[in-house]
């Protein structure tokens, strides 16, 4: 997509993140945090359509990362044009809803000193955490002596039909109280935004619920083109490439990207954790011919609620294969997505289903999704019903080995739909073919 640029006076957006990925240790994991990638993905385009935008990104403290945003995306900060507001995250995704320490925040962005300093005001503040938005326009109030356009992106909804956090820690009204006092609202995909407005219906007058709608539209969850076809730097692969090819040589790469969760450890929203210890073992089982297996699974496992030494032991067997310590970097992911031949997406509750699974088809992986939400959408036009399971889970295996004995030789009919797929992710999901239109409906343009 080209527009030619959006030629405009200095503009200013201030953007907060909603980070959830972090290890043990409680270091924020950038390189493997969907939300900072969609974040920079999009600060990207963005840049790119206004020269004259510029960009401050909250985030983290340097001692309370893995890798510095410099390393990650160095790109982005050659030209000036973003600058990072550090303060402190707990690394807790549920107590980063609700901890905001507004003196604090106030300082480290420098409010009361910017206060009579017109050009260091923002146009634009944009919320990547709906729960703070009643946090910042108060302390805008407070503080600066000006109010800015406040843009809420919800990344998920916490309905009470389908929730996603504790009951008693539940985000459902502090989602509809943002969506009702944002200057706009962007929801992760058409299928998330209609489960909120249907959820909505039930609390709210039919005319609050309509105004709402008024200043809404998906901004799709999607990713980069242009970083993720970017060279990988096999400088940055801490396995070796040698090692990889001889434990997947004549075997089809089963990708599964999200978090591993379950076994009451942590919650397994994604299936992953379903997947690695009741689906894998059917697989496994239906697959091994003279004590071997045609397949291999490598998982992202961003999280490390389970090590992925952990899922070596009770996995390995069944067609795991480790290949790090911990969770891929930005060039291992990238690695991995090209080489895989299938890719596995399993959210049944949240709407999306996840950021990867687009980046991994437009690196060429086929996928193997459930047939609910966003996954159905987008699978729909593209005459690959064969890609979907049943939300249940009921026919998965059997889907999966369908897959598995078409992935590595396609014929030209199953190339042409998954060419077909890949033209719908990136036209509905890429911020190349999106941001045009959002920057636009934020009144930056």
């Amino acid at each position: 997509m080209n527009n030619g640029g959006c030629v405009n006076m200095k503009k200013r957006l201030l953007v907060q993140c909603q980070l959830s990925n972090y290890d043990p240790n409680g270091k924020f994991i950038l390189e493997a945090d969907s939300g900072f990638q969609m974040v920079m993905g999009r600060a990207r385009e963005m840049m790119k359509l206004l020269p004259n935008l510029y960009i401050d990104v909250m985030l983290p403290y340097d001692a309370d990362v893995i890798t510095h945003p410099y390393e990650i995306y160095p790109d982005l900060f050659m030209s000036g044009h973003m600058k990072i507001i550090q303060h402190e995250i707990i690394p807790n995704a549920l107590a980063t809803r609700y901890d905001f320490d507004l003196r604090k925040i106030a300082h480290c962005l420098d409010l009361e000193q910017n206060k009579n300093n017109k050009g260091m005001h923002y146009d634009a503040v944009y919320i990547n955490d709906p729960m703070h938005l009643r946090n910042f326009k108060a302390m805008f109030h407070l503080y600066s002596g000006y109010m800015p356009k406040f843009i809420v992106h919800s990344h998920f909804v916490d309905v009470p039909e389908c929730p996603k956090f504790p009951v008693d820690a539940s985000l459902w009204l502090g989602q509809c109280e943002a969506s009702i006092k944002a200057d706009y609202n962007f929801w992760q995909c058409e299928s998330a935004m209609n489960q909120f407005f249907d959820s909505m219906g039930k609390q709210f007058l039919p005319h609050i619920v309509d105004q709402v709608k008024s200043i809404s539209s998906p901004w799709d969850d999607g990713y980069s083109i242009t970083e993720i076809t970017s060279p990988i730097n096999y400088g940055n692969i801490r396995f070796e490439l040698k090692d990889f090819f001889e434990l997947t040589q004549n075997k089809t790469i089963i990708f599964l990207p999200n978090r591993v969760g379950g076994k009451g450890r942590s919650s397994d929203y994604t299936n992953c954790g379903k997947f690695m210890w009741e689906l894998l073992p059917q697989l496994a089982q239906s697959r091994m011919k003279n004590n071997k297996l045609d397949f291999v699974v490598i998982a992202g496992n961003p999280s490390q609620k389970f090590s992925n030494d952990e899922l070596r032991v009770e996995c390995g067997k069944h067609g795991y294969i480790k290949l790090d310590n911990g969770p891929f970097n930005r060039d291992e992911f990238k690695f991995i997505a090209k080489q895989s031949h299938i890719t596995l997406g399993l959210y049944n509750q949240d709407p999306y289903g996840g950021t990867a699974s687009r980046e991994c088809i437009e690196l060429g992986s086929m996928p193997l999704w459930l047939n609910n939400f966003e996954y159905s959408n987008l699978i729909q036009v593209s005459g690959m019903s064969h890609c979907l399971a049943k939300p249940d889970f009921s026919d998965f295996v059997e889907k999966l080995n369908g897959l598995i004995n078409l992935a590595r030789s396609p014929g030209d009919h199953q190339i042409k739909n998954k060419e077909n797929l890949h033209r719908i992710v990136r036209e509905k999901c890429s911020y190349e073919h999106t941001t045009y239109d959002a920057i636009m409906k934020m009144g930056l343009a």
